[in-house]
C-alpha cells in the first residue's frame, strides 16, 4: 500500500493541527498559572506585611 502525496498532505495536516491545539493549551496554561502565581504571591506578601 503505496501512501500517496495527498495522504502524507493530510497526515501532515492533522498531525500539524493536533501539535499546534496541545502547544495552545499549554501556553494558555502557563499564562494562567503566571497570572495567579503572581496575584496569589502579592496577596501572600501583603499579608505578612500588615504582621
Amino acid at each position: 500500500m503505496a501512501m500517496t502525496t495527498r495522504m502524507m498532505i493530510y497526515a501532515f495536516l492533522l498531525y500539524g493541527g493536533i501539535f499546534a491545539a496541545i502547544v495552545a493549551v499549554i501556553a494558555r496554561v502557563i499564562k494562567y498559572l503566571i497570572r495567579y502565581g503572581i496575584d496569589y504571591y502579592f496577596e501572600k506578601l501583603k499579608e505578612h506585611q500588615k504582621d
